[in-house]
């Protein structure tokens, strides 16, 4: 896969890193039964910044497709091994604990740190996120992943929010599949 390259003076993702990345999300995708790669894995990567690389944006959708086309494709795989009744106890138990966060006063919800995401633009997303009579109701999963959550001196913990969402996406995903 190829990606636009951002000008000389421009820093972007090294190309070399990206691209090994996405040799492997490759393989994963012809081969679903290995486990080279997750999208838990691909929510996390990291790359150098180099003149002239890959234009950010470009690769970050990219990876936010591919971490929901890999996370379907291990709900499936789920279901065909183990059945409906496993996916639906998985998704019952993301959707208690998407709850207990939801109904917690806003801004306990999360850790306050010194360098986080803004309070005000994760309350906006999350109150957009809604679990009444066992179903979820959210923003489509590539904008979870893809959101800018804006940096704050006083924000919530990055980390506890990219898992909270994560586990978000992960239910829409299951709901979609069972439904």
């Amino acid at each position: 896969m190829s990606f636009p390259l951002t000008s000389a003076k421009l820093q972007g993702y090294d190309p070399g890193q990206v691209d090994a990345l996405m040799s492997r999300v490759g393989s994963q995708l012809a081969n679903p039964e290995r486990r080279l790669v997750t999208a838990p894995m691909l929510a996390v990567a990291r790359f150098d910044l180099v003149l002239g690389g890959y234009q950010i944006p470009a690769v970050d959708q990219e990876l936010a497709r591919l971490a929901d086309d890999l996370e379907i494709a291990e709900i499936s795989r789920l279901l065909a091994r183990y059945g409906k009744a496993r996916v639906s106890s998985d998704l019952a138990a993301n959707l208690r604990t998407i709850k207990q966060v939801l109904e917690q006063e806003p801004k306990k919800r999360f850790d306050i740190v010194r360098d986080g995401y803004e309070q005000k633009l994760v309350g906006a997303m999350l109150k957009r996120v809604i679990v009444k009579r066992s179903s979820l109701t959210a923003p489509k999963s590539f904008e979870l992943r893809t959101s800018s959550l804006g940096r704050s001196g006083s924000g919530f913990e990055r980390s506890q929010v990219d898992e909270f969402l994560a586990l978000v996406v992960t239910a829409l995903h299951q709901q979609e599949i069972l439904s």
